[in-house]
Parts: C-alpha cells; sequence; structure tokens
C-alpha cells in the first residue's frame, strides 16, 4: 500500500512538474503573441485613420463631380478597404522583401567570415572585419557589431537581428555563430550551412531559367505578335466587318495599352526574379 502511493505520489509529481513547463511555454507564447497584437495594433489604427481620411477625401471629390452621393460613398467604402488592407500588409512585405536581400547576400558574408577566422582572428575581429564589406548583410551584422560594442552580449545582438529579420536560415546562421562564439568550435558546420544556401540558389536560378522561356515567349506575343494583330484586325474590320476606330482610339491603343501590357510583363518577370540574380 505505501509502494503503491509512493508510485502515486511521483506520478502526480511529474504530471505537476509537466503542467508547470506547460504552462510557462503557454505563457511565453502567451506574451510573444500579445507583443505581436500590441504591435499589429499600432499599425492598424495608423492604417484606418489614413484609409479613412483619403476615403472621405474621395467621396467629397467624386460627389463633387459625378453629383451622386450613394455611389461615390460606395466608391470611398472601396478604396477605404482596399488602403486598409494594403497599409496593414506593407510592413510585412517591406520586412520580407528585407529579409530576402539579406539572405541573398548571407553565403558569400559567412564564407568571408569562415575565411576571416582561418587566417588567425578571432571571432569577433573576424565579425567586425566582415561586417565592413558591402551590402544589406554586412548591414545587419554592422548592427550587431554596434550593439556589442555598446554593451550588449553577443546573443542579446543576434537575437535582436531575428527580430528585425523573419528568416529561417539566419536564425540558423545567428545559432551556429553563437555556439562558436560561446564554445570555441570550429567552423566546419557553419561552412556547410553557407554551401548549403549556395546549392539552393543554384537550383532557384535553374528553376528561373526554365521559366523564363515561358515569360520571353509571353513578352515577345505582347510586344509584338499582339499589336501586329490588333493592327490586321482594324485594317480588316474596317472594310469587312464595319468596325470602326477613331484615329484618337487607335493612338490611344498603341502608344498607352500595349506599352502598359509590356510594363506589365517585365514588372511580373522581375518581381519572379530571385534577388540574388539582381545583385
Amino acid at each position: 500500500m505505501q509502494k503503491k502511493f509512493e508510485i502515486n505520489k511521483k506520478f502526480w509529481k511529474n504530471k505537476n512538474s509537466s503542467l508547470l513547463k506547460f504552462s510557462f511555454i503557454e505563457n511565453k507564447i502567451k506574451n510573444k503573441s500579445s507583443m505581436e497584437r500590441r504591435e499589429f495594433d499600432k499599425y492598424k489604427n495608423n492604417s484606418l485613420k489614413l484609409s479613412l481620411f483619403i476615403g472621405l477625401f474621395v467621396w467629397l471629390c467624386v460627389g463633387i463631380v459625378i453629383q451622386n452621393i450613394l455611389f461615390s460613398l460606395a466608391i470611398s467604402i472601396v478604396v477605404i478597404l482596399f488602403l486598409f488592407v494594403f497599409l496593414i500588409q506593407l510592413p510585412l512585405m517591406k520586412k520580407k522583401k528585407h529579409s530576402r536581400k539579406v539572405e541573398a547576400e548571407l553565403p558569400f558574408f559567412i564564407l568571408k567570415i569562415v575565411m576571416e577566422i582561418k587566417v588567425g582572428k578571432d571571432f569577433f575581429r573576424a565579425l567586425k572585419d566582415a561586417s565592413k564589406e558591402k551590402g544589406f548583410a554586412a548591414e545587419e551584422f554592422a548592427i550587431v557589431v554596434n550593439d556589442i560594442e555598446k554593451g550588449s552580449s553577443l546573443k542579446e545582438a543576434l537575437a535582436k537581428m531575428n527580430d528585425r529579420i523573419d528568416s529561417l536560415n539566419i536564425k540558423r546562421i545567428t545559432s551556429n555563430l553563437a555556439n562558436i562564439y560561446l564554445h570555441g568550435g570550429k567552423t566546419l558546420g557553419l561552412k556547410k550551412l553557407a554551401q548549403e544556401l549556395l546549392l539552393k540558389q543554384k537550383i532557384e536560378s535553374k528553376e528561373f531559367g526554365g521559366k523564363m522561356v515561358v515569360y520571353s515567349l509571353v513578352f515577345i506575343a505582347v510586344s509584338a505578335i499582339v499589336p501586329a494583330m490588333f493592327a490586321s484586325f482594324v485594317l480588316i474590320g474596317s472594310y469587312f466587318m464595319k468596325l470602326s476606330f477613331s484615329p484618337i482610339e487607335v493612338f490611344l491603343i498603341i502608344v498607352l495599352l500595349f506599352p502598359m501590357l509590356d510594363a506589365f510583363v517585365l514588372i511580373l518577370i522581375n518581381s519572379k526574379t530571385p534577388l540574388f540574380l539582381k545583385n
């Protein structure tokens, strides 16, 4: 009986400790989500104020022009909703784009650090010298070096960098850098991570090369074939189909519409191009 009581006591003790651990992790998640919620609320309030102001201005201007209150109100509501969603997403889009720019330069920056350490420099000196190079990755690590010189530990400075940049690869790199600094490990793991990122970029460049063939065909069709077909359609249609285009309409289509389509295709190709191929 006493043995059974001791087993039950041990069971409840382990269960309570696991519950305490779970509650601790849960509290951490709640604290993190509340911090993110406060940041989101700040963006939400500013975005809502700006979109409402612009929407009311649009309502006033459109109402004066078309002299229809309900229709102008509908247009202003659409403008408010579009602006609100856009302004909410804009900071996240900027952060993601900056993270991609840093990721694109990260392999070469890491290999630079590995080379500096191999020539005999200590970790902090190698990090400081590598951060003097030009580029987004070097700028971010220059901020890390500056934080360390102001009194922050390496772990704290790298944690701030992880907050600024939303990237799993950068978190892996910073974790490896912290281990090398604290435990004096070899740079082999860091070099393998850089080579892995370079291999990933090589695969992405090959995939983009295959897609570029399709993009080129679309651009040729939009810039050359479609305008030629339109010219033929206008000439033939005016004789057999009784279609009539005024000179102004033809001029606007050729001078404005087709160049806008070409620009749209080029913007699409640019958005699909990996950032490391743009440098």
